[in-house]
């Protein structure tokens, strides 16, 4: 009898425990979907902006006043006003990550050697999302930089470097067992960026004059930032700029983290629901908003008294604006608007980029034929209109050639490998009659940094010497010839982050070799 009711009570116990552990997961998953939903929030994002953007204005440049502030792309951009800096930078996280440490020679950001020089030091502005306090890129890709052009620009004067003198890495993100790790690469990094002979230790010791560059690292909570508060009025007292110490021979390289620690969903104390690093991956919750409308459009996008629905109505009109603007530049506009300041390679080769949805209508065809013999674009909604009266039209397929792959698509990238023997087959003729007065080629992709890239990479390599003299010769090709290529090209477009995906250099490489 005892163990008959003893049995029946263990059964209502499990069936209550089972019950609680039921009603405990459904409430544990409607707070993960409730923290998901308010993660997506543009009012809670671009508040969140706002918030480290204040951070950025009143607590770092105070501090900072003589350095210009560079984003680091594409995050960075979001939390510095446009009419805030003149350059950008583009330091990946994967190049910081633990066993991929690298010197990127895609996104060398030798554009900055002499802002850096100008100025005795930057600023680079980035975030990162929950569970850090310093991205990946500034605790250590920069870092990594600052340690390969160091020890490169040292070796001028010392045989054997010593890496602890040049390798600065933040205590409280990386442990000392990473150091060391990193510290044994450096030596391998150093003699990569050897390799591509665009810069050297004379080179690096006109620019810096033997001073090393010093990564210092600041975000919300740091010392370097602590201000003095009156204690009788409570008022903040005004803060002193800092000053490179005169016994240090160093050019501070600020990495400047604009948001704080903070757990999803938690912290609601600014009258929103403060999201971390808010502004990554702004393609899952911008609706096609970008940091330049952002900006551009501060008054209303940054009203707390707006709700999600209000702001979610007025980027689509945003957007609906932009793409009438677009017609209308394409339309009415220079070939510059259309194609986005369009950049001179060689006499023979020229970069642009094209708007998404852009019809090359027969006023544009008109201005593109009168300056280029050919035009090449890269785009999945870029169309041609077609101009069945005109007879002197019938042969524009022949004058451009649009090719449905798009910039940032791996799929896209892959594909380029295949579309090569074509594309060379069709520019051959402008290449060959080189007695004849023949215009340039224009080369256009959605991005202006991908597929194009990787198209007069390919050009570059087969028709022309390493210093961009035109050859009849095919010349020798590898690797290091494509890299150099790269490299000399990034050098060229300083106004650009030239960045083509591994993906698009894969195809590069396959064609070529």
């Amino acid at each position: 009898m005892v163990s008959r009711l003893s049995k029946r009570y263990r059964s209502r116990v499990q069936f209550s425990i089972s019950v609680m552990d039921e009603n405990i997961y459904l409430s544990l998953s409607q707070i993960n979907k409730d923290i998901r939903k308010e993660n997506k929030s543009v009012r809670n994002r671009l508040q969140s902006i706002l918030l480290d953007n204040k951070f950025l204005q009143d607590r770092v440049i105070p501090i900072f006043p003589h350095y210009p502030l560079i984003p680091n792309e594409r995050c960075g951009l979001w939390y510095c006003n446009p009419s805030s800096f003149k350059q950008t930078s583009y330091f990946k996280s994967t190049d910081g990550h633990v066993n991929q440490w690298d010197f990127s020679t895609r996104r060398l950001n030798f554009h900055l050697l002499e802002t850096i020089r100008d100025n005795k030091g930057i600023i680079i502005v980035d975030s990162t999302r929950r569970g850090k306090k310093i991205p990946d890129a500034l605790s250590k890709t920069v870092p990594i930089w600052c340690a390969v052009l160091n020890t490169l620009m040292l070796q001028e004067t010392e045989k054997n470097v010593a890496i602890d003198k040049v390798l600065y890495l933040p205590p409280e993100t990386v442990p000392k067992s990473e150091y060391d790790m990193i510290k044994r690469k450096i030596p391998e990094l150093v003699a990569k960026l050897q390799k591509l002979n665009i810069i050297d230790s004379k080179k690096l010791n006109e620019l810096f004059m033997g001073k090393l560059l010093r990564p210092i690292w600041v975000h919300p909570g740091s010392s370097l930032l602590d201000h003095s508060v009156d204690y009788f009025t409570g008022e903040v007292q005004e803060y002193e700029a800092w000053e490179t110490p005169e016994d240090q021979n160093i050019i501070p390289i600020i990495l400047c983290t604009v948001s704080y620690q903070a757990q999803d969903g938690m912290d609601k104390r600014y009258g929103f629901t403060y999201v971390q690093g808010a502004a990554d991956d702004h393609e899952l919750w911008s609706f096609g908003l970008d940091s330049n409308m952002f900006w551009a459009h501060i008054e209303y996008l940054g009203d707390a008294s707006y709700s999600d629905d209000q702001l979610h109505d007025y980027i689509m009109d945003l957007a609906a604006a932009k793409l009438r603007n677009q017609c209308y530049i394409q339309d009415k506009g220079s070939l510059d608007e259309v194609f986005g300041n369009i950049d001179k390679i060689t006499n023979e080769i020229s970069l642009g980029k094209v708007s998404s949805g852009l019809t090359i209508n027969k006023n544009l065809k008109q201005k593109l034929k009168s300056e280029y013999g050919k035009v090449i674009i890269f785009s999945n909604s870029v169309t041609v209109a077609e101009d069945t009266d005109d007879e002197e039209e019938s042969g524009t397929d022949s004058f451009i050639s649009i090719y449905k792959l798009q910039s940032g698509d791996k799929k896209s990238s892959k594909a380029l490998r295949s579309t090569f023997p074509r594309i060379h087959g069709e520019i051959q003729s402008l290449f060959t009659n080189r007695d004849e007065k023949i215009k340039p080629i224009l080369i256009c992709c959605n991005t202006g940094t991908d597929m194009s890239i990787g198209v007069i990479l390919s050009i570059l390599c087969t028709k022309y010497t390493e210093e961009w003299m035109l050859t009849s010769e095919l010349p020798d090709i590898s690797k290091l010839i494509v890299r150099k290529h790269l490299t000399k090209l990034i050098s060229h477009l300083k106004g650009r982050n030239v960045n083509p995906s591994r993906a698009t250099l894969n195809s590069v490489n396959s064609f070529l070799m």
